[in-house]
């Protein structure tokens, strides 16, 4: 019996051991997480992104624009992809605007910025940056960031009319991985028109401005990936 007993104060003091251990307060070193592989994968795989009224313009003197919209984009690759991105805006007069008069008989005046309300363009994206992050030592969020760089068109309303605009286009972005579908994608992007012109006054006294205007937009959307996409090393 009394080895019975000596026998079950061992056990019982070899199960306390690992209990107390198991305890004891974890240092930072312990919380945070050793994450050595990706979350989530790209290549081949379709992106949808949804701008719900997030596509804001950053130096309109004239008319800020709040627009909405969709983009697509096909990863060839991690790094490497091809995205369109299409977007309607709304003006809103931003009430400091330079006027001029276009008719002296009824003395209308108009801001020679006019009104941007379409504007699409087609980018390819390169992204050489990816990382993590440690959020209170307690989640982990994934994220990449790229550059892009495209030819795309605006389409609104100036002085003589409706009117297009040509445009080259390049910009920053970044997304932020929830999990391997769903991402918050931001982007600043700087439309360049190259045809962009206004014409006013009347006669032989019109006159028409035509120079390079930059429209540098900030795209804040939910992007939703497709496909099981392919497994790079």
């Amino acid at each position: 019996m009394k080895k019975l007993q000596l026998i079950s104060i061992l056990v019982a003091l070899a199960l306390a051991v690992p209990s107390q251990a198991a305890d004891k307060p974890k240092t930072l070193k312990d919380r945070i997480k050793s994450v050595s592989n990706r979350m989530f994968t790209k290549s081949g795989r379709m992106e949808l992104t949804v701008y719900p009224l997030t596509s804001i313009s950053l130096n309109d003197a004239f008319y800020q624009k709040l627009g909405g919209g969709v983009g697509f984009a096909y990863h060839f690759s991690d790094m490497f992809s091809l995205q369109a991105l299409v977007t309607y805006s709304l003006n809103l007069d931003a009430g400091h605007a330079t006027s001029y008069t276009i008719s002296t008989e009824t003395e209308t005046k108009v801001p020679y910025a006019g009104k941007r309300k379409l504007l699409a363009g087609v980018d390819f994206c390169w992204s050489p940056i990816y990382g993590k992050i440690s959020l209170a030592s307690e989640w982990i969020m994934h994220f990449d960031t790229y550059i892009m760089a495209g030819l795309g068109g605006i389409q609104g309303e100036q002085v003589s009319g409706s009117s297009f605009g040509f445009a080259g286009a390049v910009g920053l972005g970044a997304r932020f991985f929830f999990n391997d579908t769903f991402a918050l994608k931001f982007e600043i992007k700087d439309y360049m028109v190259f045809t962009d012109k206004v014409s006013f006054g009347e006669g032989e006294s019109i006159i028409e401005k035509s120079d390079v205007q930059h429209q540098l937009l900030f795209n804040f959307g939910l992007s939703i990936f497709f496909l099981d996409g392919s497994q790079e090393d």
